[in-house]
C-alpha cells in the first residue's frame, strides 16, 4: 500500500538539508504514534523494516553548495509504501491530525494525502528509484572486518541482494516465497551517499529491469529492495511492465 503525501513549503525560500532521511523517518514515527502509541514502538523497536520512502521531490529548486536544497517550487511529494495497510493508515491519519512536517529549520505543510493504486506487477518488470538502494557486506581491511557498501557494478550485489530479499520475505510472512530465483539487470545507477544520524551509507539510485519471483517483486515495491529501507532507502516505482506492453505505465 502506497500514499503520496503533498506538503507546502511554510516559508518561502525554505531551506531544505541535503540528508534528511532520519529527520523523515522520526516524523513518520511520530505521525504513527499519534494514532497508535503501541503500534509506533512495534516499528521503532522491530528488526523488520515495516516501511520505505522516497526522496523529497521537488519540482523547482536551487541547490545552495554547502547548505542544502532551497524549495522554489509552492508544493512537493513524499512518496510512503508498506506492506502494513495499519501502519499507512495511520500515518496518513496522523498527517491529517498534524499536518506539519519539520525538517531542521525547514517546516512543510501536508495538504493532501492520497492512497495510489497498485501497478500491475509481474516477473519481468522495468524499475526506477525513488530512493536510492542500499546493499551491504563485510570486508576484511587492514586486518579489520568492516561494513563495505556495494555498487550494482560489484560481482556480490547481486548475491548479496538476493539474500537480504529473502531474509526479509521470511521475517515479514514466516517462509519462502514459491519462487526465490530472480536477478536485475541495471540498465543505469547513480551512486548516492547519505548521512543517516552520525553514519554514512551508499546506495544508487537506478533504473533496471527485474525478472524472475512475483513474491520479490512485490515485496520490493511495497518495503523496497535492500537494506535500511526505514530510512528511505530502496524505494522504486513500476516503469514497464509484461502486461502493459501497450506503452509503459508510469505510476508511483
Amino acid at each position: 500500500m502506497r500514499v503520496e503525501i503533498k506538503l507546502r513549503p511554510a516559508e518561502d525560500g525554505t531551506l531544505l538539508p541535503f540528508n534528511y532521511n532520519y529527520d523523515v523517518y522520526t516524523q513518520l514515527l511520530g505521525k504513527i504514534s499519534l494514532v497508535s502509541p503501541e503500534l509506533a514502538r512495534k516499528v521503532e523497536t522491530s528488526q523488520l523494516d515495516y516501511f520505505t520512502f522516497s526522496r523529497i521531490m521537488i519540482r523547482k529548486r536551487e541547490i545552495v553548495p554547502e547548505k542544502g536544497i532551497r524549495v522554489l517550487a509552492d508544493d512537493v511529494s513524499l512518496y510512503v509504501s508498506s506492506h502494513s495497510p495499519e501502519v499507512i493508515k495511520a500515518i496518513s491519519e496522523g498527517f491529517i491530525d498534524s499536518p506539519t512536517l519539520r525538517i531542521e529549520d525547514a517546516t512543510f505543510i501536508a495538504d493532501d494525502v492520497r492512497v495510489l493504486r497498485e501497478p500491475k506487477l509481474s516477473g519481468n518488470s522495468l524499475f526506477s528509484t525513488l530512493s536510492p538502494i542500499l546493499v551491504r557486506t563485510v570486508r576484511l581491511v587492514d586486518g579489520k572486518m568492516k561494513v563495505w557498501d556495494l555498487y550494482p557494478d560489484d560481482p556480490l550485489f547481486q548475491d548479496k541482494l538476493r539474500k537480504v530479499m529473502l531474509l526479509r520475505y521470511s521475517t515479514i510472512y514466516g517462509g519462502m516465497p514459491s519462487s526465490k530465483d530472480f536477478r536485475i539487470e541495471v540498465i543505469k545507477f547513480k551512486p548516492v551517499r547519505i548521512l543517516v544520524r552520525n553514519v554514512y551509507y551508499r546506495g544508487s539510485l537506478m533504473v533496471f529491469r527485474y525478472s524472475g519471483s512475483e513474491d520479490i517483486a512485490k515485496l520490493g515495491y511495497e518495503n523496497g529492495f535492500g537494506e535500511k529501507t526505514r530510512y528511505g532507502f530502496g524505494m522504486v516505482k513500476v516503469i514497464d511492465s509484461e502486461r502493459e506492453r501497450g506503452g509503459l505505465e508510469r505510476t508511483q
